[in-house]
């Protein structure tokens, strides 16, 4: 049985559309009435828990279609969290009003304002920024604001670089990437604009530095919006990161529904080359939009040879699309090497690895058949590194395993800890992992290997690339975590070391 709704979001609805009106555009001015869509998200953004009354929602992401004024809904919800009443405070009691008339139900959670606010706008650049605070801008200043809110809250201090909150109670800022004086900054709401453009490293890094910001109040129980078009598959944007995160919460419960990912889009079932079809397409994507959409115009501009079809679809359908042209797979033949009913030889050597990010670690084996075939199999990956120590331990002691690691690899910091718990291994140095990486290709190649099959390390296969080493190559990481192929590489390339050694024993 799912879980009641209990949320701050219908008090929220009400004080935007009492307080508030709509930004700069063809609507500016007018009083607003958000559609069923906006406001289910307002709902699902402002859920507590039922029983003590805390935020569920730590981040949220919401992916529409360009022009379906994701910032516009953005900087209404900026406006309710440095004025309104956003964060709990009570359960109602049976006929309580709020100050501007809303009517509660019994029970229904009460919020208060925050003592101390700090809003930030953030893009990658000035104007991106501005999408969102010149919306704040316009619903806050006296001289466009609403008559209820002039009435209410009085002239606010608010400047085109930032808004003064009264009675010291904090402010609303735009920033950009550039601006790096964040880090130390202690934020209860922030606003992260466009971020399947935030591609660029210190964009990456300017986000997790907002993410570890966010968690310095507890009271103030901050977050963060991201709103975003969908990302350009590949691009490794920020966007796509959030999207990958959320998918690896989706089992999770408890920590999935700390990350609201809000997304739209039109279904890629519809064949664009027919105009019927994509204006049926481009009505999917909008939802309630449709109405006030030019999709007519939108739908035409497809016909355009100088529109390019993924981007098209990118913006208008909503749909994520590969923007950048994959590589062909540096092992070719690795699927004709499967064999579903293999069963892998007794005596194996296991090795250790893990993504460059920390985010993963995996451990894979290798061992030798009686035909003189290498097989390789996936044994495990889980989330981070450490882990990998106590399991290695536990295989060693439970079969004897050879265990084998890169010296300079992303986890050669757990040689010391493999070390301290008494396990027995072998760490390859940098030209043995180039002989490593180049033996698999050529065993791969001549038909040698074999493999039962396994997800993660048939992903690994598909992203991995070669890196240049000197005047030599290894497998590449950047294209993404590869852990799974760089342990099988390393097992099997000392199981095959093995195997040339008992050669040598049996002729000498």
């Amino acid at each position: 049985m799912s879980e009641p709704l209990i949320t701050l979001g219908w008090s929220a609805i009400s004080w935007i559309e009492h307080y508030l009106v709509h930004g700069p555009g063809d609507v500016q001015g007018q009083p607003i009435e958000l559609d069923d869509e906006f406001a289910g998200f307002i709902l699902k953004a402002y859920r507590l828990d039922p029983r003590t009354g805390e935020r569920r929602v730590r981040r949220a992401f919401l992916s529409r279609s360009k022009g379906r004024s994701k910032s516009g809904l953005a900087a209404m919800i900026e406006c309710w969290e440095a004025l309104g009443p956003c964060r709990f405070d009570h359960w109602a009691e049976d006929g309580e009003v709020s100050a501007w008339g809303y009517e509660y139900e019994a029970g229904e959670p009460v919020g208060k304002p925050l003592p101390y606010v700090e809003a930030l706008n953030v893009a990658t650049e000035e104007s991106q920024a501005g999408n969102t605070y010149d919306a704040v801008y316009f619903m806050l200043n006296a001289d466009t604001c609403s008559d209820a809110l002039l009435a209410d809250y009085g002239h606010l201090d608010v400047g085109l670089s930032r808004i003064i909150l009264p009675d010291s109670r904090g402010f609303i800022e735009p920033v950009t990437s550039a601006d790096s004086s964040k880090d130390g900054g202690k934020s209860t709401f922030i606003v992260a604009d466009e971020t399947h453009l935030w591609i660029l490293p210190r964009l990456k890094r300017l986000h997790q530095i907002m993410v570890r910001n966010l968690l310095k109040r507890k009271a103030a129980s901050g977050w963060m919006l991201e709103t975003s078009t969908m990302y350009g598959e590949g691009e490794g944007s920020v966007a796509e990161g959030t999207h990958a995160y959320a998918q690896t919460l989706s089992t999770d419960a408890r920590r999935s529904a700390a990350l609201l990912f809000d997304h739209r889009q039109a279904s890629m079932d519809w064949d664009i080359t027919k105009r019927k079809d994509r204006l049926g397409a481009l009505r999917e994507a909008y939802g309630p939009a449709a109405e006030w959409m030019n999709l007519e115009a939108i739908a035409d501009a497809l016909d355009d040879p100088q529109t390019n079809e993924a981007e098209w679809r990118r913006y208008w359908l909503n749909q994520p699309v590969p923007m950048i042209e994959k590589a062909p797979s540096i092992l070719p033949k690795w699927g004709d090497c499967k064999d579903a009913a293999l069963l892998m030889p007794e005596s194996l050597t296991v090795a250790l690895a893990g993504s460059i990010d920390g985010m993963w670690g995996s451990i894979g084996s290798a061992g030798m058949l009686d035909d003189g075939r290498l097989a390789v199999g996936a044994t495990d990956r889980r989330r981070g590194h450490d882990w990998l120590v106590e399991e290695a331990t536990r295989i060693q002691r439970a079969h004897g395993f050879d265990v084998i690691i890169d010296k300079l690899g992303p986890v050669s910091h757990l040689i010391p800890k493999l070390d301290a718990a008494g396990v027995r291994y072998r760490a390859l140095d940098t030209q043995e992992f180039c002989d490593a990486c180049a033996s698999l290709w050529q065993w791969v190649e001549d038909g040698h290997v074999t493999h039962p099959g396994h997800p993660e390390l048939d992903d690994a296969v598909k992203v991995a690339t070669w890196r240049p080493v000197g005047d030599r190559r290894a497998f590449g990481r950047k294209a993404g975590d590869i852990s799974m192929l760089e342990a099988v590489t390393l097992a099997a390339h000392h199981a095959e070391s093995l195997a040339a050694y008992d050669v040598l024993d049996s002729i000498f």
